[in-house]
């Protein structure tokens, strides 16, 4: 059990209810019983895994979130039935969708590469307290810092796109300065641009974390009751939850960059060891975790007031402001 959360990831593992209670058996054997309150989350990553209708409906019945991953692939979420009704959310979300995508789209970025800025400027600090030359970092957060001049004067979708890939380029370059020579990180990889070869354990780390935080923004999304396929910067397409990406570009400098380059600067071992993505991706996972859980203030609770604050900019209360780190 981690913060309030059950991560099932062993196969043969069974959930089901006793006297009101979760039960959860490997093969048999009772690992944990937890009472609905003691859990707000349980998170099943493989499909060796059997549920029963009475654990799903007491989850339901108690607002605890259930999903469903294929290691760090989002697969599905229990829905409560009554999620439905709220169409006029979803009604002002279209309205804003046909006639305020750019400024949204806008304000999503402006967080993110204003966070990206607030990583790199705290290590260029860390360096010059310790001695060492922090040039090339505060000189890649000088041009993110241009970066966000150029998103303001931008006109359409594609130039933002534009100046987002070259503030990404920046960050990563510092980024993988600052991180052990052994771990071979030197470019960020997605699947839209794969590596040629195996994939580098900081970049699985990297994967591991966004499927982390994907999870608590849906979730976050789905308690403003927002519909998470309506998105701005991320255009809808079939299967994407485009909103959720869009929420989560604020949250990816400081809820997982920062702490997992902290932890490789630190302790390097758990990354080496996520070629196994067992007790690896388990640790690292609670890691991350913990980290949201216990930041002052906590992320989960940013995230959930972002959320709500984009729902109040879509009723017209007050104009969404994206969340901007401080440190």
């Amino acid at each position: 059990m981690m913060a309030k959360t059950a991560l099932i990831d062993q196969y043969g593992s069974y959930l089901g209810v006793k006297q009101g209670r979760f039960v959860l058996k490997v093969r048999g054997e009772t690992k944990w019983e937890k009472a609905p309150v003691e859990i707000d989350s349980i998170v099943i990553t493989c499909e060796g895994v059997s549920i029963s209708a009475a654990a799903l409906m007491l989850a339901a019945k108690f607002g605890i979130d259930v999903v469903f991953f294929r290691h760090t692939n989002p697969v599905a979420r229990l829905l409560h039935y009554r999620y439905g009704t709220l169409m006029k959310t979803w009604s002002l979300q279209l309205k804003h969708y046909e006639s305020d995508t750019l400024s949204l789209a806008k304000k999503f970025l402006e967080g993110k590469i204003h966070n990206q800025r607030l990583v790199l400027l705290e290590y260029s600090r860390r360096l010059r307290s310790a001695g060492r030359d922090s040039g090339f970092i505060e000189n890649k957060a000088a041009e993110l810092a241009n970066r966000l001049s150029e998103l303001a004067g931008a006109s359409d979708l594609a130039g933002l796109l534009q100046v987002e890939g070259h503030a990404a380029k920046s960050y990563w370059q510092a980024v993988s300065t600052l991180l052990p020579e052994d771990l071979g990180f030197h470019h960020r990889y997605t699947r839209s641009n794969p590596p040629d070869g195996p994939l580098d354990p900081f970049n699985k780390a990297l994967n591991i974390g966004y499927a982390l935080l994907r999870k608590e923004v849906w979730r976050a999304v789905f308690l403003a009751g927002l519909n998470p396929y309506l998105g701005f910067l991320h255009r809808p397409r079939g299967g994407r939850p485009a909103l959720v990406l869009d929420l989560m570009e604020e949250f990816r400098p400081i809820s997982v960059d920062r702490p997992l380059i902290g932890l490789a600067r630190t302790d390097k071992k758990i990354f080496a060891e996520l070629e196994d993505e067992g007790a690896a991706f388990r640790d690292l996972w609670a890691y991350l975790l913990k980290y949201m859980h216990e930041s002052k203030p906590p992320h989960i609770e940013l995230i959930a007031s972002q959320a709500r604050k984009l729902v109040l900019h879509l009723q017209g209360v007050n104009p969404y402001t994206p969340f901007k780190s401080r440190w």
